[in-house]
């Protein structure tokens, strides 16, 4: 079990504060890249980064903005995507990424298109499932999409049966489970040999709000007992929102609490 960082609550030209955290726990603590490649100087910053990020566990994200992967094969979205896939691929590769993060969706669903979006996003899965499985980094499928924002594809048991039958790897996003009203327990049990990792953040059981562990109606302390239960080598991905991004000390704080929780380390809080 690792616990990372999420770069997905900075932009770019702060992209380099994540460097704090790394800096901090001496290498023990990874992170999790969000590919911003569609912002031009984003690049460039990353490739400054890279000499730290090499030295602790590193994930990527897959991309998010300006793509979706349930987008019909040789639509410009779907060029989109792809080519922004593969230009993760590249990172992945340079910095030995544990493994890619997918979402079947990023838009919104209405109830004529949801087949297809399903369908489409299978078969882009496994294109690239077999891209970045030819460079040796696995893929792993989260649970995407809220329900507030029209954007879930896939409801509970529409993604315990989906990730059954197509064999996934999964990361589970407890936030978005517990805005869209999930039982997490029954998913965490459901997937437990599946599971690769979780994206931690809270909220108040409705709104995709990233905000911290402790802010919100999640449970935590009954997440952590499950967890260290059904899936003790799971990475933890913490993964806030901007705002939340300028509390570097409550950061800090959350995670000495994980280590403390999920791995016995002793801090002072």
């Amino acid at each position: 079990m690792t616990v990372l960082i999420s770069t997905n609550m900075y932009v770019s030209k702060d992209f380099d504060r994540v460097l704090t955290y790394v800096k901090e726990f001496d290498g023990k603590v990874g992170v999790e890249v969000f590919p911003m490649f569609h912002e031009p100087e984003y690049e460039k910053i990353l490739q400054t980064c890279a000499p730290l990020l090499s030295k602790v566990p590193i994930s990527f994200h897959g991309p998010y903005y300006h793509a979706d992967y349930s987008a019909p094969y040789g639509s410009e979205c779907y060029e989109k995507t792809m080519k922004m896939t593969e230009k993760t691929l590249e990172y992945c590769q340079n910095l030995k990424s544990k493994y890619m993060v997918f979402h079947h969706n990023n838009f919104r669903v209405s109830a004529e298109n949801k087949q297809n979006m399903i369908e489409n996003a299978c078969i882009n899965f496994r294109k690239v499932e077999k891209m970045y499985a030819d460079c040796g980094i696995s893929v792993v499928v989260e649970n995407a999409g809220v329900l507030q924002n029209g954007s879930m594809l896939l409801d509970q048991n529409e993604f315990i049966n989906l990730c059954k039958k197509e064999d996934y790897r999964v990361l589970i996003d407890i936030g978005h489970a517990h805005a869209n009203g999930w039982d997490l327990c029954s998913v965490m049990e459901a997937l437990k040999e599946r599971i690769a990792a979780y994206h931690l953040h809270n909220n108040d059981g409705v709104h995709d709000s990233h905000q911290r562990i402790s802010d919100g109606t999640l449970d935590f302390d009954s997440f952590f007992e499950r967890a260290k239960e059904l899936t003790p080598s799971a990475d933890l991905v913490l993964e806030y929102n901007p705002k939340v991004a300028r509390d570097e000390q409550g950061i800090m704080e959350d995670i000495k609490r994980i280590k403390t929780e999920m791995l016995g380390t002793v801090y002072r809080m």
